[in-house]
């Protein structure tokens, strides 16, 4: 498990206390094969899930399985994806509605391609227009903003995505031009990030490809802190909330966010908690909810929710629960849905509502701190009345108390050292801020 900026739990505590802790509420997927956890799951609105298995026992057989609810997640019904052939594996999944869905995949031999269901997944038929029929073509990703709208996409073929798009729900699909690769660079399965009608998904040389027009064009591609999206040395995944402003997270158990569409990707100072680095999620509707996960013994099994863009994380689950989060699909702070290894015979999960007036509304409205570092005074603007304020140490313990409304804090006789400042305002908002005292 990667912390990051760890500090001391009691500190945590402190932060935890001041927001509330949602919790997963398990479900069966009911998938065909025992050991199947969903890869990846897709949310269309409040109810509708579509999600598509994987083999969880090291035999890591090549499942054409999935897992659907229309009932905002109490009740999931699994199957075969009759109509799939054996030839090609499952890439990517797009939900549309409680009857109808689709899936993208790659081939083993032969060609790949895009397979719909409109009977709620007893049949699956191949839509023949969305080609992928080079010798080189490979698709990874798919997205539908409706019944009608989509976009499919694959690696580079003479330097270009190979992307498709349709407007009848995948009749007819169209060739478009997709975005400029580097040599030898190619994109991976699933990894895309979609907000509005923005689309971002990662390469193999740290790069996004991205289109702001549901694919029909597609800008220039964007270089990240990240070498690799998707390697045995690095990997990442994005979470998107508008065509501005995104975060990824580096399997290295670091947090990038950017809020000028890529331009600069700047690391985000993690103060406390525990950051999962194998799947991120914005929040729809918020501020910047995020969440993580993860589903391994090297990165961490459980998950973690920031009501802060990710400055502050508090668990959700750990490996303790049995629960390790492999995919998360948010639509709004009421349809947050987590796909899982778990022993139980379980793999689907809803998150408990997040109340906004106890999460982000808990902050402490535009709080900042200055000088930090601070040599001796520190001062604290915010434009709220201050209840107290109080220095913690990184152990948790309370070093200094300070009344009603005070801004200026004279530190001069604190030791050099790292140290937690909790501003509490009249009306019970809380924010912890971590400072250096030089």
């Amino acid at each position: 498990m990667k912390k990051i900026f760890t500090i001391a739990i009691s500190v945590f505590a402190l932060y935890a206390n001041a927001q509330t802790t949602p919790s997963w509420v398990a479900k069966s997927s009911n998938f065909p094969n025992a050991s199947t956890y969903p890869n990846v799951l897709d949310a269309k609105g409040e109810n509708v899930v579509w999600g598509f298995g994987a083999d969880g026992t090291p035999a890591a057989a090549d499942y054409r399985v999935f897992t659907k609810t229309g009932d905002g997640g109490n009740t999931w019904t699994g199957g075969t994806m009759t109509g799939v052939p054996t030839t090609v594996s499952i890439s990517d999944i797009a939900a549309g509605d409680g009857n109808t869905a689709w899936v993208i995949a790659f081939p083993n031999t032969g060609t790949g391609g895009v397979w719909k269901t409109t009977n709620g997944g007893a049949n699956w038929t191949k839509q023949t227009t969305a080609l992928f029929n080079s010798a080189t073509s490979f698709p990874n990703t798919i997205h539908f903003w409706d019944l009608n709208t989509g976009v499919a996409a694959g690696d580079p073929i003479n330097g270009k995505l190979e992307v498709y798009t349709t407007t009848n729900g995948g009749t007819t699909w169209t060739a478009v031009s997709g975005a400029t690769a580097a040599a030898g660079e190619y994109a991976y399965v699933h990894n895309e990030a979609v907000a509005g009608n923005s689309i971002w998904y990662g390469s193999n040389q740290g790069r996004i490809f991205r289109s702001n027009d549901k694919g029909a064009t597609w800008l220039e591609t964007l270089g990240t802190p990240l070498s690799d999206f998707g390697g045995e040395g690095e990997f990442g995944y994005i979470a998107l909330k508008d065509a501005s402003t995104a975060w990824i997270v580096s399997s290295f158990g670091i947090l990038y966010k950017t809020a000028d569409a890529g331009v600069n990707f700047e690391p985000v100072d993690i103060q406390t908690g525990t950051l999962y680095p194998t799947s991120i999620a914005y929040v729809p509707t918020t501020d910047q909810t995020l969440l993580c996960g993860g589903a391994s013994t090297t990165y961490g099994r459980g998950s973690s929710i920031s009501f802060d863009g990710g400055s502050n994380w508090i668990e959700i689950n750990n490996s303790n629960t049995d629960i390790g989060i492999t995919s998360i699909a948010a639509t709004s702070t009421t349809a947050i849905y987590g796909g899982s290894f778990s022993s139980a015979g379980q793999g689907v999960n809803k998150l408990t509502p997040i109340s906004l007036a106890t999460s982000e509304a808990s902050a402490v409205k535009g709080l900042s701190i200055a000088p930090n570092p601070t040599y001796g005074d520190l001062n604290i603007s915010t434009v709220l009345n201050v209840k107290a304020v109080e220095i913690l140490d990184m152990n948790g313990r309370l070093i200094k108390t300070f009344g009603a409304d005070s801004k200026k804090l004279d530190l001069s006789s604190l030791k050099v050292g790292v140290y937690a400042v909790k501003v509490t305002t009249v009306d019970g908002k809380s924010q912890i801020t971590k400072f250096i005292k030089k």
